[in-house]
């Protein structure tokens, strides 16, 4: 690798086509400033009127603002439903139009001379329950507990404030605060519902105007439906011990009012929802994902059971954010009907599947990218994501990805491919028919990272390699064709458990795609194999080893083997 200096920036400017912003029109500049600020205003509009609603002043803000929206031919709900659901379609719109216009944009932040810190990137906490913790992952962390802190504190105040003036037996004060309790809380996490299912849409515009991938997002999903379900549960058990104190808890929770709050169907709401947040626990979802997966399928009558439980009006803080997942997944049903032609498809020695698929037309992806895949003769439900193995630039009508095996549905795959291909060896076409696969996707990081710093470390382990042979493939068909490419140094670490995985350098021929790489392009790759004290049977040693499977993939021009017992 070049030597570096703690003096010289790692950011130095590039001269790439894509990031010459002082040739921006100035209008367009405006144009882009003027979006992005009015999607924060509203955005914060959206935030502070949640925040606030559990203060006096909101409420008499919420009663003034039904009062004069309510004569619509909507009315109450539809007051509610345009102060509360409206703002998040709002900004869904400005956001396609934001990305339509200005998604080259993104291409410039790297015109900064010295490194820079980054809310999104920047590191706070390394370990504890949340795992890796951004600065802005933490802000967002602190301002829902404030919120559901301060919520109930208000909430509680207000409460103790009607109680007190009231002179009843303290069973009677006792079950009016148990109740009164409950519904807050229940308003709480309906709240709390809006922003669960946003991060969840892996085509969500939202997700692309930030530049968050959907693999990231995924945690904060993870995250609130944690805090999601304890605040219902919460609601739920607040009601159950008031109706007991009572003695009527079995009539309570049977009842179905046609007008008002049917209690039945909040307890089935309830029901599915604890069944998906005990099997997506972290010890049920890895020993059991099938479980966990059928089980979550359950949050569609999670939610229309909430629908008819609350009654049209109170859904309607919710519903916006409801309606952009139902949005989203709508538009993936649609994309994922249509199936694609396997190439090839292949079982490897070291126990990965390597599938070329057809692309589909209107399916762009870059390096980073990542799919969903169906094999429908395995399951028509389950859907898996992995990452993109091949270069856009390898060709324009086939991709290819590689598949560790390690769990039932990868195991149920490669066998389906080796009886295919023991049937067939001599039909080609009838044993790739035998297999019925679908796309969905792409999904990750737009913006192409590895193309815009000089010095790229790639840290892998076992499968985790796959997404670099695409970004080693793009760097080398860049340099090939004589285009602008930023990257001149790249140092890749990869850690395998056994030597036999070392084959799938294979994958990329550096020489075929860029004969000349090594008058362009420092590569130097260090390899690590963690369960072996010895080199495999038939090589003297691990050096000659490394050097047969460079030599075949003809990927690097040094390389480096050691051996962790």
């Amino acid at each position: 690798m070049a030597e570096l200096s703690a003096l010289v920036p790692l950011l130095a400017e590039r001269k790439l086509e894509f990031e010459n912003s002082n040739n921006r029109p100035i209008l367009q500049t405006l144009a882009k400033l003027a979006f992005k600020s009015l999607i924060w205003v509203v955005f914060t509009i959206w935030v502070a009127t949640i925040f606030f609603l559990p203060a006096e002043f909101g409420q008499k803000l919420l009663s003034k603002w039904i009062k004069a929206t309510q004569g619509s031919i909507f009315g109450v709900t539809g007051s509610i439903f345009l102060g509360f659901s409206a703002p998040i379609l709002v900004i869904a719109i400005l956001a396609c139009i934001y990305v339509a216009a200005f998604s080259g944009e993104n291409f410039e932040r790297n015109n900064y001379k010295f490194p820079r810190y980054r809310l999104w990137t920047f590191p706070v906490l390394v370990s504890g329950p949340f795992g890796v913790v951004s600065a802005a992952e933490l802000i967002g962390i602190v301002l829902f507990s404030t919120y559901v802190l301060w919520s109930l504190s208000a909430y509680v105040v207000q409460i103790h404030s009607m109680v007190e003036g009231h002179s009843v037996t303290l069973k009677e004060r006792s079950l009016l605060v148990l109740e009164i309790i409950g519904l807050r809380l229940g308003l709480i996490g309906l709240f709390c519902l809006a922003f669960l299912f946003l991060p969840i849409a892996r085509g969500s515009i939202l997700l692309r105007m930030t530049d968050i991938p959907f693999e990231q997002a995924t945690r904060y999903h993870v995250w609130l439906g944690h805090l999601t379900m304890a605040i219902f549960t919460l609601h739920g058990l607040f009601y159950v011990i008031a109706w007991a104190m009572e003695g009527r808890l079995l009539q309570q929770i049977l009842e179905w009012r046609d007008i008002g709050v049917a209690n039945l169907a909040g307890v089935i709401s309830l029901a599915a929802g604890l069944l998906m947040w005990v099997t997506s626990l972290r010890p049920v979802r890895r020993a059991y994902f099938e479980v966990f997966f059928y089980t979550h399928q359950l949050y569609v009558i999670f939610v229309v059971f909430l629908a008819l439980h609350v009654g049209d009006f109170i859904f309607s803080f919710a519903a916006g954010a409801i309606f952009l997942f139902i949005l989203d997944r709508f538009l993936r049903f649609c994309q994922s009907r249509t199936t694609v032609d396997v190439v090839s498809a292949a079982c490897r020695p070291c126990g990965t599947i390597e599938l070329i698929l057809s692309k589909p037309p209107r399916l762009h992806y870059n390096a980073l990218s990542f799919i969903f895949l169906q094999v429908r003769e395995l399951s028509w439900l389950q859907w898996h994501p992995f990452s993109v193995s091949s270069s856009p630039l390898d060709g324009k009508h086939h991709l290819s990805i590689l598949i560790k095996v390690l769990g039932k549905w990868t195991e149920k795959l490669r066998d389906i491919i080796n009886s295919v291909s023991d049937n067939h060896q001599n039909d080609l076409s009838s044993k790739l028919k035998l297999i019925t696969v679908s796309v969905e996707g792409p999904y990750g990081h737009e913006v192409p990272y590895h193309l815009m710093y000089e010095n790229l470390i790639l840290v892998a382990g076992g499968i985790g390699i796959s997404p670099f042979f695409a970004i080693l493939s793009d760097i080398l068909h860049l340099s090939s064709e004589g285009k602008s490419c930023s990257p001149k140094n790249i140092l890749v670490i990869w850690a395998v458990k056994k030597s036999m995985e070392l084959s799938l350098l294979s994958t990329v021929d550096a020489q075929s795609i860029c004969p000349s790489f090594s008058d362009k392009l420092h590569l130097e790759i260090q390899t690590y194999v963690t369960q072996e004290s010895e080199p495999p049977l038939g090589i003297k040693s691990g050096q000659e080893f490394m050097f047969l499977c460079l030599l075949s993939a003809s990927l690097c021009s040094m390389a480096c083997w050691s051996y962790i017992t």
